[in-house]
């Protein structure tokens, strides 16, 4: 069993883990129950949770603590070689992928990023009382490092849904970050940072044609367009739809939203494009579908989307699935879902599942 300190738990979540005593509310209890909370709400059942105060419990905070910190770093270390974490490859139906790497405790509700080659990926984690964040993971020769900040990320800033160019040169990702002067001003914005051999280079926004206030979940094709979310006002409540954006001549032309068929007026929202734009996977609340928010696919015939078509229970559950991605060469699909608990992990599946919907 590998120990972290708590130098090293404060050097990678920024605080220490909250301790706190979960107190029985039924009267005629002798007894209580010592939980951990990682940035999450820590309530069980009927019982309410309270910080204990280091001056008052020093020695039952180091009671607790020095646990929570080992058990922590058992479910955050790993020992996985090879691609993919060596994991046995999914087939027809929908598992949780690389469990205590990349699916946690954590909220990951989107799916990773992957370089070109496979050997570097990124995630989204998302926790209460901080920025969403962007974590890193890089497989250099056979071996996995442990999951990192990226050199690039901002902790006072959300950054969102990474994603990369085709050829891996680039990543691409959301954030609230603030924009240099001139460029219009934004709650989220697309943002890229070269990718080099020896790291990463220094994230700029991308200047487009296509700003509105609020813009996330990006997706590229090989050709260059661009399929993004994008909150709008109607009658004063938010509707997202999904737009697009070509590039011209070097730079991007304005943006046009997709047609009724996909942006019906429910939500729409995180858009996955083909390489070639043979398809399009989102997720929506429209009505038949099998829980809160379901995948739905479309296929480009004659150079019009057809019909979503709800992508089905080997993906789809009763709860929540979003934000989908392909692995590089498009073998495995990846995606979020609440389907195992209260908070996401992300699973994969066979993306030979896409051609059996056609």
């Amino acid at each position: 069993m590998q120990c972290i300190g708590i130098t090293s738990y404060i050097k990678f979540h920024g605080r220490l883990p909250q301790v706190t005593m979960t107190v029985p509310v039924r009267p005629n209890m002798l007894s209580f129950v010592a939980t951990t909370s990682f940035g999450r709400p820590a309530t069980k059942g009927n019982h309410m949770t309270r910080p204990l105060s280091l001056p008052t419990h020093a020695l039952v905070l180091l009671f607790f603590l020095v646990p929570a910190v080992v058990i922590y770093a058992q479910e955050n270390t790993h020992t996985s070689q090879g691609p993919y974490f060596g994991l046995v490859p999914p087939g027809n139906e929908a598992v949780v992928f690389a469990k205590n790497i990349i699916s946690t405790d954590a909220y990951e509700h989107s799916a990773p990023a992957f370089s070109a080659d496979g050997k570097t990926v990124l995630w989204t984690v998302v926790e209460r009382d901080r920025p969403a964040r962007l974590v890193e993971i890089t497989m250099e020769g056979n071996n996995w490092s442990q999951p990192h900040a990226p050199s690039f990320a901002d902790s006072l800033h959300d950054d969102f849904y990474p994603f990369f160019s085709i050829d891996g040169k680039q990543l691409f990702f959301s954030s609230r970050r603030p924009l240099p002067s001139g460029l219009p001003v934004k709650d989220m914005a697309l943002w890229a940072v070269e990718h080099k051999a020896d790291g990463w280079g220094v994230p700029v926004p991308v200047d487009t044609t296509i700003s509105h206030t609020v813009e996330y979940a990006h997706s590229l094709s090989r050709r260059g367009t661009l399929f993004f979310s994008l909150r709008e006002m109607v009658n004063g409540k938010a509707r997202w739809s999904i737009y697009t954006a070509s590039f011209l001549n070097g730079s991007y032309a304005p943006s046009q939203p997709l047609d009724t068929s996909i942006n019906d007026g429910s939500y729409v929202d995180g858009p996955l494009v083909a390489p070639d734009e043979s398809f399009l996977i989102f997720e929506s609340d429209r009505p038949g579908g099998m829980g809160s928010t379901d995948l739905y696919i479309c296929f480009k015939k004659n150079g019009q989307w057809s019909a979503p078509k709800n992508m089905g229970p080997s993906i789809n559950s009763p709860k929540a699935e979003r934000f989908a991605g392909l692995s590089p060469g498009g073998k495995y699909l990846f995606f979020g879902s609440n389907r195992s608990g209260e908070l996401p992990d992300v699973y994969w599946i066979s993306a030979s599942i896409i051609d059996s919907l056609k």
